[in-house]
């Protein structure tokens, strides 16, 4: 049974607790239409990518204000109108622009990842989940309103982010019924954001050799269909897309569908030869392994610019959309 949900199209939740005293900001999505059986995306952006306010007063960043992480959210709300939407902060900003999830992964400066084989981030991702859902049903009326007033004021109009037309009005209860924690889910990675699902890959090897089963952490990754990684890359010299033979052999053996979309921007920087070397290996290693993978380039014959990288947050939800369900 199909259900449309007149919820908020998407608010704003700070502070949102994971894996022990770790803390992110969020901003949830509500899906376009719901069914028994909503999933829920998780998105981790790239470096630039923060709060509208943030990148409007930041001298540089301001002229990519449009990719905030609000319209982000929209924007893959548009994708996968049945899913929730979940759009992770990093927890800092290094220079206000320098993207750093060492809530999820080991971070040096700017962000650069040191992958270990455990960080628990598996477990702050379910922990997150989880806070989240308790968030949004215990916020009172006022606490949603402001938010929601919040975060409509940090859309930045644009033809290529523009929304979709949600309901304002909330139907009763529908609070209730989120339960962020045991959908199934879809990783999007975009960019710096890749650094999250690489470290991920190192968790599955991890828990499969050491753990069993039944564990918690293993029924997440039992519920993780799809992993998407968007034009990934960072500061650092090398480790850039994961080309561990074991690691991906995991990843295969996991049947989780793997979607890789690229652009010049990355895959043909003379200045870093390694980032196409590494993406060639990582997907055919996975395809040699018999891993469900799909991949494209994106503006192949175009000039690469800062602006053709974000744009693919466009362009795989277009040329992509057989492979979303």
């Amino acid at each position: 049974m199909t259900e449309h949900f007149g919820v908020p199209s998407f608010i704003r939740v700070t502070k949102v607790s994971g894996f022990e005293k770790r803390i992110n900001d969020i901003v949830y999505c509500s899906p376009l239409k719901s069914t028994e059986n909503s999933n829920v995306v998780i998105f981790f952006g790239g470096d630039v990518q923060d709060f509208t306010e943030n990148m409007a007063s930041h001298r540089d960043n301001k002229r990519h204000v449009k990719w905030n992480l609000e319209n982000t959210a929209q924007l893959m709300g548009t994708k996968f109108v049945d899913c929730h939407i979940v759009v992770v902060r990093p927890v800092r900003m290094d220079y206000k622009t320098f993207s750093c999830y060492e809530n999820f992964v080991p971070c040096a400066k700017c962000g650069v990842p040191d992958h270990t084989p455990m960080h628990n981030s598996l477990t702050h991702l379910e922990k997150l989940l989880s806070s989240l859902s308790q968030r949004l049903r215990s916020m009172t009326d006022e606490e949603l309103n402001a938010a929601m007033e919040h975060s409509k004021n940090s859309v930045i109009s644009d033809d290529s982010c523009e929304s979709s037309s949600r309901h304002e009005n909330l139907v009763p209860g529908w609070r209730e019924q989120i339960d962020l924690q045991n959908c199934d889910i879809k990783l999007v990675g975009f960019s710096k954001g890749c650094v999250v699902l690489n470290q991920f890959l190192y968790e599955f090897q991890y828990y499969k050799t050491f753990s069993s089963d039944d564990s918690d952490t293993c029924k997440i990754i039992s519920r993780i269909k799809q992993m998407y990684w968007l034009d990934g890359g960072h500061a650092g010299g090398k480790n850039t897309w994961i080309t561990s033979k074991p690691l991906l052999e995991t990843l295969a053996n996991l049947r989780i569908s793997i979607h890789v979309h690229v652009t010049p921007y990355q895959i043909k920087d003379d200045h870093r030869p390694w980032i196409r070397k590494e993406e060639k290996l990582f997907s055919e290693t996975l395809k040699k392994f018999g891993a469900p993978v799909h991949r494209k380039i994106h503006f192949e014959n175009d000039s690469p610019s800062l602006e053709m990288h974000f744009s693919i947050l466009n362009e795989f939800m277009q040329c992509d959309a057989d492979y979303s369900k």
